[in-house]
């Protein structure tokens, strides 16, 4: 009985004893059957047993039974980026005590971390996960739906494999969420398997156009679109970088546009053409907020497009290069931290330097996050190196770094 659950919660709530809540009104004993829907119970000894807990039962039981709807558009918000309504319905629900009822709590909970993941609130989702892991019994929804936001938070943190053995575990039968394709497609894409990630994408664009999310369908275009600018057979014109660049500034959306701008830069510096893509990161990193990565990551594609392009001096490149350096510390981005100390080796001609850095601190920081691309390029350049120095048994151990990668893909019978 619904009513013997919610006189349960208010009672606990208010630290009252059963025999205090039924004083006047009925046994200690009968309140624990009540509670527990073993007894029928009349209409009138449930309205005292409200008014003494301060509440109004018909109130409480349409809160209740509108809390799922709620927390289900609340989901829905959050996988389709709708972060102000998102914000909203956090804050609808949070004004609603009956959400910490035991058989809702742990929906709320569950979807309450997706919403730190969504926000880059990452400590507060990582701790939510670590009490979520002692659950126990979990039905088959909820056991999916951990193991989604387990394989989100893991992509967050660079931990690609990780995330892959998460989301392979997804069973949608009971979980039919399939926007977590493309956490998949993205996991494959980091660790340069274009194949897998094109073919997951395309299957999550499949879903969000279904659910007419422009703004997830054009990140899942863009993610496959990086997958076949990469193919050595790729025709390398902008048409559908223009697309949808177009269609994300006619629908506000900044940090889509940013993204492609600088996408299709680095499609401009693999085609030699560092003047057009000089141009575009500039675009991508005057639409950010420099406090960003994505910022952060244009900002070291213009360094190494304007080094290419040769027109800009030594010192004015020197000096975006410390920019990157303060910027990229400010906001705990290794990854391009590293970057830009290789570009400041490389400008001041310190080559020894650059390859002593790049050994010992940039290429096993690479390995260690499983920044596959990263590693194989700077595998092949750390071999280079030395084999023109000589030392043939250490560029051997950058040739059995690549050879390992091919000898696992070689299904030649």
């Amino acid at each position: 009985m619904l009513e013997g659950q919610i006189i349960k919660f208010y009672r606990e709530r208010q630290n009252m004893m059963q025999k205090d809540l039924g004083i006047g009104i009925c046994s200690s004993t009968h309140i624990s059957k009540i509670e527990r829907g073993l007894t029928e119970v009349s209409k009138e000894t449930i309205n005292f047993l409200s008014e003494r807990l301060g509440i109004d039962m018909e109130i409480e039981i349409k809160t209740y039974n509108g809390i799922d709807s709620i927390l289900k558009k609340w989901h829905e918000s959050i996988i389709l980026k709708l972060k102000t309504k998102a914000k909203n319905l956090k804050e609808q629900l949070e004004a609603i005590a009956l959400l910490h009822m035991q058989d809702i709590y742990r929906s709320y909970m569950l979807i309450l971390t997706r919403y730190y993941l969504l926000i880059g609130q990452g400590h507060q989702a990582t701790s939510l996960i670590a009490e979520m892991d002692k659950w126990s019994d979990l039905p088959p929804y909820e056991k999916n739906m951990l193991l989604h936001i387990k394989g989100i938070n893991a992509l967050i943190n660079k931990e690609y494999y990780k995330a892959i053995s998460y989301f392979q575990g997804i069973d949608l039968t009971y979980y039919n969420n399939q926007e977590y394709y493309y956490h998949l497609a993205f996991a494959y894409h980091s660790l340069n398997s274009r194949v897998l990630a094109y073919y997951f994408a395309e299957k999550s664009l499949n879903f969000f156009t279904e659910v007419r999310s422009f703004t997830r369908m054009i990140e899942a275009e863009m993610l496959m679109l990086v997958q076949v600018e990469r193919d050595e057979f790729y025709d390398p014109k902008d048409i559908e970088y223009q697309r949808l660049i177009e269609m994300t500034e006619n629908i506000g959306l900044d940090h889509q546009r940013a993204m492609l701008i600088h996408n299709l830069a680095y499609q401009k510096v693999r085609q030699g053409n560092y003047d057009k893509a000089s141009e575009y990161y500039k675009q991508s990193m005057d639409i950010k907020d420099p406090n960003t990565a994505l910022h952060i990551a244009s900002l070291e594609g213009y360094i190494n497009a304007l080094s290419k392009q040769g027109l800009k001096s030594t010192e004015k490149l020197l000096q975006l290069v410390e920019k990157g350096i303060a910027l990229s510390e400010e906001i705990t981005e290794p990854i391009y931290l590293h970057f830009f100390y290789l570009h400041k080796y490389n400008l001041q001609k310190e080559k020894e330097l650059y390859y002593h850095y790049l050994e010992k601190e940039a290429f096993p920081y690479y390995q260690k996050m499983a920044h596959v691309r990263l590693s194989e390029h700077y595998a092949i350049k750390l071999f280079d190196y030395h084999m023109e120095k000589g030392n043939v048994e250490e560029a051997n151990q950058y040739a059995v770094h690549l050879v390992e990668k091919y000898r696992r893909n070689d299904k030649f019978a």
